[in-house]
């Protein structure tokens, strides 16, 4: 589940972003590290987070049990109508517009694309966790093999008579010159492209021996995440010849049409049409677990939130994330919703791993993984998280106010439902 929700449009748009803003296959592969690296910090925290709360909603239970229940209530709130809606929508009009591109279909198509790809796998999900367990499964091996056949064509390519194209690729990117506007787009770029590994704590009630599990599943996977970013960058700069086009999308399309030839070359979005829909059916199983939280502590209507225990399924829930979603697909722009919704995930990320400083620490125990250097791992990543927001105020001031206008509506509607919920108590 984490390589299937975080190796997704990114897997190629994100690498793409680097070679085009930071222009130097060396500072991608540190940066991939680097992000790699605190993730790995952050997912430490989930971790012991996730032993010590085996319970379905994740960061909802976490913010609950450290910050009250009207932090968890405007987290709850932000995730309804910000967060999953942004980010399935983000996946939709990712897989939309490198299906037009594999296709040869109109740009002006992608809203529409997108909202269908996003009813599609609604439905995916509506037939149980039993078909989008598969999807991620089939998925997440279809993408090792992309990469793998990418890298493959590379190297074959730089032992061919295309070693002194691949060569002076290299070395024009190496020569660019880093600037801080570049380093702050590829921070960003980076930390959409791992953005998701959270999600697996939503599924902790459903995991069997979460303190062997869920530290094995969570830094496992970032690891591989890590080696396939990399691997993509270097597949990128041998592949690319000439200059990089101004769009991820024409930049992959000339890079397989590098490695594969003209004919072939649209081949490349396909793979990357494969990778997001991975993603998408991880991201439409994890989040309605949220809301199942909530509805259990009385702050979400219990009619959205039944579970259905033979499928493994949120229908209501799903379908309120489908429906958000399409509007945002259909009237906003890529760029544009992932300013509306990062900012905001990414503040209530930090704040939900933070509650290993708040919270008492655990006995040893069997069942509980403890974060080895503590209280180093969260530190480290509350420093990647601050700097994430930063970068985004600066560099996207109006979606990032619109996201935070919107979260910020949680606080007063919090104080109607929880006061209702005491009346009715």
């Amino acid at each position: 589940m984490v390589v299937s929700q975080v190796v997704g449009v990114g897997i190629f748009l994100t690498p793409a972003t680097m070679m085009r803003t930071i222009g130097s296959a060396s500072a991608a592969l540190g940066m991939w590290v680097l992000m790699g690296a605190l993730s790995a910090a952050g997912a430490l925290c989930y971790a012991e987070l996730s032993t010590r709360f085996p319970k379905a909603g994740g960061s909802y239970v976490f913010l609950r049990e450290a910050f009250g229940p009207r932090c968890a209530f405007v987290y709850g709130w932000m995730a309804l109508l910000v967060m999953d809606p942004g980010i399935t929508a983000a996946l939709g009009i990712g897989l939309a517009q490198y299906l037009l591109a594999t296709l040869g279909g109109h740009p002006n198509l992608t809203p529409v694309v997108a909202a269908g790809a996003v009813i599609a796998f609604g439905l995916l999900t509506l037939l149980g966790i039993g078909a989008s367990t598969r999807a991620m499964q089939w998925t997440a091996a279809a993408k090792l093999a992309i990469v793998a056949v990418l890298v493959g064509a590379a190297l074959w390519r730089v032992g061919s008579d295309a070693t002194s194209s691949a060569a002076s690729t290299t070395t024009r990117l190496a020569a660019s010159v880093l600037t801080p506007a570049a380093l702050a787009a590829s921070l960003i770029a980076a930390f959409f492209a791992f953005g998701g590994w959270w999600d697996l704590g939503k599924m902790g009630e459903e995991v069997e021996s979460p303190r062997r599990t869920m530290p094995r599943a969570l830094v496992g996977g970032l690891a591989i995440v890590t080696a396939m970013y990399s691997l993509v960058s270097i597949a990128l700069v041998l592949g690319s010849s000439g200059p990089v086009p101004g769009t991820d999308e024409t930049f992959v399309l000339a890079v397989g049409a590098s490695l594969f030839g003209d004919t072939a070359g649209r081949l490349l979005s396909g793979m990357v049409v494969v990778a997001v829909a991975g993603s998408l059916a991880a991201t439409l199983l994890g989040s309605p677990r949220v809301y199942l939280a909530m509805a259990r502590d009385g702050l979400f209507p219990q009619s959205l939130a039944r579970f259905d225990a033979r499928r493994g399924t949120v229908p209501g829930a799903t379908l309120v994330q489908v429906s958000l979603a399409c509007v945002l697909a259909l009237f906003g722009s890529f760029n544009d919703i992932l300013g509306y919704f990062v900012p905001c995930a990414v503040f209530f990320l930090g704040l939900s791993a933070a509650a290993v400083l708040v919270l008492p620490r655990p006995e040893a125990r069997a069942d509980i993984f403890t974060a080895p250097l503590h209280p180093m791992p969260i530190v480290v990543f509350l420093v990647m998280v601050i700097s994430v927001l930063g970068l985004f105020i600066v560099g996207q001031p109006r979606q990032t106010l619109l996201g935070a206008a919107v979260v910020m509506l949680g606080v007063p509607v919090s104080w109607f439902v929880m006061s209702g919920r005491l009346r009715a108590s």
